[in-house]
């Protein structure tokens, strides 16, 4: 087998770079992905195609990998029109397709929703979801798409119209495509508008978007090469987008004034988005204030709710398994309902104006100071119950202490002598100072909770603290009760356990806490009473190696002799010298 690994490739030793360069672009460059072909009806829009790529290549091994993926994203120029279908779904009980099988296997049997059309954005990269006849959960996001970053060449195509109704009933808008390549901006794009009259309205209703209001969102975009914005023509319209015929094309432009881009709008755009002027990216710094709160939640169906609107939540039904006990619950979630938690609330506000495009804005930074500083109360618990366990265990985990690396290795291989019997009255002492500072590390986990949430909580007190009853909490009730009854076995290990748990909820708080401002590019905080230092280390507790001893040296014979004064041990130092 070592020899199969080791044995070297020909074509990396024999062919210079160049040579291999251009074998990809041969092999992963076509024109096809730049045009509205890629995303036909007949082809499942584009799910049937290979656009006669080779992306085989890109699996030989790692180095053709390296090499390969940047020409792939970076020679193609890829098609993509903002738009999505409006389906409308409804729940159907009644479904049956070759599809239903599978669903049942993952989701709550009975209640798929069929769909029809797009389900994101149509592109060669989101051909896969788009052809699904069942909507998946979560709903695909132009955001979560990894390889949309990496495209450094783009075709948008856009469209004002605003209700154009019908089957399809398209909804035209770049929010989420912006928001997706934002953070990595690609070299160059072409955004592509339907003229007027170009895209047909099933209900006769020719109402279009203004300019600004339709291209805002190139706002939030910076440090582009090039930036081209003009006028789209019927190829580059999708074939989902049914088109007007001459005469109503006629008609609509000779009664629309403003048929042209306004030139000097067209140039602030271009000069905006080509320039390396600050920005901050609200959609980023909302989600990095989410990640953060959610940290401070350990129930995952109250997790996932933090930072999404009341809509949004309300639109979770029974499409995932995980939520299905949660529903069946009454959807009971104290924090957001009758009335907000002020986490949640400052959540919430912050959505709401992370996609906002004007500069000037200043609803997001007041609300997320008032999130970190409700916040802060509790991380400062959290950091000094971490502190006292931290240096409790350190000053512990050394030959002969309570937490002794040979003892525990002992009981985790099952030879240890560290039975009930053999534990002295010193030693029950430590242990039991362990726990206390234990439990006061688990409960320094608990939310903050003022009067109204505590009072929406009380009807259903049991259920909520069932949903915090986790493993951790367990394992330390175990450890609770086997010091009370003095059946203590295998301490080491299982405390050691519950530590890490609680390590890693505190690891986790404070790595979101890290990336809390990264994306805050005008450098303005405005974080009110939140601690910034950085200095906090991400490293778990070695429980395998002995704390090393970091005290001055000083003689070995100074332990037989406390009583002597400094003076006297200055002068013994005097006389060794002479």
């Amino acid at each position: 087998m070592d020899a199969v690994i080791n044995k070297s490739c020909p074509f990396l030793d024999v062919f210079p770079p160049e040579i291999r360069f251009k074998v990809y672009e041969c092999l992963l460059v076509k024109d096809i992905l730049g045009t509205a072909q890629s995303v036909t009806q007949i082809s499942r829009f584009g799910a049937d195609l290979r656009y006669d790529l080779c992306p085989e290549v890109l699996r030989l091994c790692r180095q053709i990998y390296n090499e390969a993926l940047p020409i792939l994203y970076g020679k193609n120029t890829f098609y993509i029109a903002c738009f999505r279908v409006d389906n409308h779904p409804v729940f159907d009980q009644l479904f049956e397709s070759d599809y239903r099988q599978f669903y049942e296997s993952d989701r709550v049997p009975g209640y798929e929703t069929i769909v029809d059309g797009p389900q994101v954005e149509l592109c060669p990269l989101t051909r896969y979801e788009n052809c699904e006849r069942v909507v998946p959960y979560p709903v695909p996001d132009l955001c979560n798409y990894a390889t949309v970053p990496r495209v450094r060449n783009w075709r948008v195509v856009i469209s004002r119209i605003r209700d154009p109704g019908g089957h399809w009933d398209p909804v035209w808008c770049l929010i989420d495509f912006c928001l997706s390549i934002s953070v990595q901006p690609p070299i160059s794009i072409e955004v592509l508008i339907l003229p007027f009259g170009l895209d047909y309205s099933q209900n006769d209703n020719y109402a279009f978007s203004e300019y600004n209001d339709i291209l805002a969102p190139l706002r939030l975009l910076r440090n582009l090469r090039e930036c081209v914005i003009k006028e789209a023509c019927a190829t580059d319209v999708p074939d989902i987008i049914r088109l007007a015929d001459d005469e109503i094309r006629k008609i609509i432009r000779a009664a629309v004034i403003a048929c042209r881009i306004p030139k000097t709008f067209k140039s602030e755009i271009q000069t905006l988005v080509t320039s390396q002027e600050p920005i901050d990216l609200r959609h980023m710094m909302h989600k990095s204030l989410t990640t953060y709160a959610q940290a401070f939640e350990r129930y995952r169906p109250y997790k996932i709710q933090m930072g999404l609107r009341r809509e949004s939540i309300e639109q979770i039904g029974y499409m995932d398994r995980e939520y299905a006990e949660f529903l069946h619950a009454g959807a009971f979630n104290p924090f957001i309902n009758p009335t907000l938690h002020p986490v949640e609330y400052n959540l919430q506000i912050c959505k709401e104006a992370s996609v906002e495009f004007e500069e000037e804005d200043d609803t997001f930074k007041p609300h997320r100071r008032n999130v970190l500083t409700y916040l802060e109360g509790q991380w400062t618990r959290i950091e000094n119950a971490n502190r006292t366990i931290t240096e409790f265990i350190k000053e512990e985990k050394v030959p002969n202490g309570l937490f002794d690396v040979v003892e525990r290795a002992k009981e985790q291989s099952g030879s240890s002598t560290n039975i009930p019997q053999t534990y002295d009255f010193e030693k029950l002492q430590k242990i039991s100072l362990a726990m206390v500072y234990l439990e006061d590390y688990a409960a320094s986990f608990k939310r903050d909770l003022p009067h109204t949430i505590r009072a929406q909580i009380l009807p259903n007190r049991p259920l909520f603290e069932s949903h915090y009853y986790l493993p951790r909490e367990c394992l330390i009730a175990r450890l609770a009760e086997e010091v009370e009854t003095g059946r203590i076995s295998n301490f080491i290990t299982k405390f050691s356990m519950a530590v890490d748990m609680c390590d890693d909820q505190y690891l986790e708080i404070l790595a979101a806490r890290k990336r809390l401002f990264d994306f805050d590019g005008l450098g303005r905080f405005e974080c009110g009473d939140f601690d910034r230092k950085l200095g906090y280390s991400l490293d778990w507790i070695d429980w395998c190696l002995y704390e090393p001893v970091l005290t001055p040296f000083y003689p070995v014979w100074l332990d037989e002799y406390d009583e002597v004064e400094v003076d006297e041990v200055e002068e013994m130092e005097v006389d060794d010298e002479v």
